[in-house]
């Protein structure tokens, strides 16, 4: 693993350290496989976050991605008390010998939306528990976001046929049914994979970062993709490199730059103002061994953007950029999903299932 080894060695320099660290770990789910946190959202103040083994078994058993698969365990989403900063008891949303766990989490309208990638994702009732799987949608569902009209907006990572399919985006209601679908063609010599998809309403437009992987030897890109809804035209940006997309409660839409620098550019909604602003999060940024894993634009107009490596920036109102580092516990651990509560910032870190908490900017 020597890019993790790598980002480790970047992530240590150049920094200040974060005040209030508080670390906390939930028990493992299983003793068989050892789970990490992953993508996060906070709904009431608890925040949700996918449980899975997929890191850990692909390292062990040497690069295979579905490794997770070969052995069965409980499939959790996590909930963390933000006021008091603790791990609550799991949702469980599959059997406990479930193939794969959790992976993104989304939630909407009193459900929480849910995605395992191997298996079927599906919703949970946060009122009530009822846990309903989505088995008309498909395999190879990645990450999800609100999407037109009260419908929730997914990433198939690939056909869900095979490895060599190109990827799409979907619109599902709430009982999984799939209402559109937005296929995603590849550029000449790759296959594309979509990752994190957004809705930008004001302009009718569905975006989405991907990997797109070489047929033959080559670099992965990661060119991002804006469709159309009405008439479905098709536009595929390659620079900058967009690693992140996120649209903001007042509809604004945030996407995380990156060529030798890092920015965070939002554009307003049509026809209102301030329309665009791009904001410099970092002047020397390790592109080659970080990557911004989310962006969560917060109700109080403060937007989180979490790396990888535990660097986390936080930009304000007026585009001033606070820069936290938070600690690498682990050196095959990766940072992914930072809220704000109150005066402090919790971040799910996927080494074990684990949340980093700091004083908030």
């Amino acid at each position: 693993m020597l890019l993790l080894g790598a980002l480790a060695a970047t992530a240590c320099t150049g920094w200040p350290s974060a005040r209030g660290l508080h670390v906390v770990t939930a028990p493992d789910p299983s003793a068989e496989e050892r789970y990490c946190a992953w993508y996060g959202a906070a709904e009431d103040g608890v925040l949700y976050v996918g449980e899975a083994a997929f890191w850990s078994t692909m390292r062990s058993a040497g690069g295979v991605a579905d490794a997770d698969l070969d052995r069965p365990g409980p499939r959790h989403i996590g909930r963390f008390d933000l006021a008091r900063e603790r791990w609550l008891p799991p949702l469980a949303v599959g059997p406990p010998d479930s193939p794969s766990g959790v992976w993104d989490v989304h939630p909407q309208d009193g459900l929480l939306y849910f995605t395992t990638f191997f298996e079927d994702a599906g919703q949970v009732d946060l009122e009530t528990g009822r846990v309903v799987e989505f088995t008309s949608a498909g395999r190879g569902l990645n990450e999800l976001a609100s999407g037109p009209e009260g419908s929730v907006l997914v990433s198939r990572y690939g056909s869900g046929l095979d490895e060599v399919g190109d990827g799409e985006l979907l619109t599902l209601d709430p009982s999984g049914a799939v209402l559109e679908r937005f296929p995603l063609p590849a550029p000449s010599g790759f296959r594309v994979a979509p990752k994190t998809p957004a809705w930008e309403a004001s302009r009718g437009a569905l975006w989405t970062t991907t990997d797109l992987f070489a047929l033959e030897e080559g670099a992965t890109r990661h060119d991002a993709y804006v469709v159309a809804r009405e008439g479905g035209d098709l536009r595929r940006i390659e620079q900058p490199e967009i690693q992140f997309v996120a649209v903001g409660p007042d509809g604004t839409l945030h996407r995380a730059e990156a060529d030798r620098e890092l920015w965070l550019h939002s554009v307003a909604p049509a026809g209102a103002s301030p329309g665009e602003r791009r904001v410099r999060l970092d002047p020397d940024f390790p592109g080659v061994v970080d990557f911004v894993q989310d962006v969560k634009p917060g109700a109080d107009g403060r937007i989180v953007v979490t790396r990888w490596s535990g660097t986390v920036h936080v930009v304000d109102d007026d585009g001033g950029v606070a820069t936290l580092h938070l600690p690498r516990l682990d050196p095959e651990g990766l940072y992914y999903s930072g809220v704000i509560h109150a005066d402090r910032l919790c971040v799910s870190y996927c080494a074990g299932v684990t949340v980093v908490c700091v004083d908030a900017p």
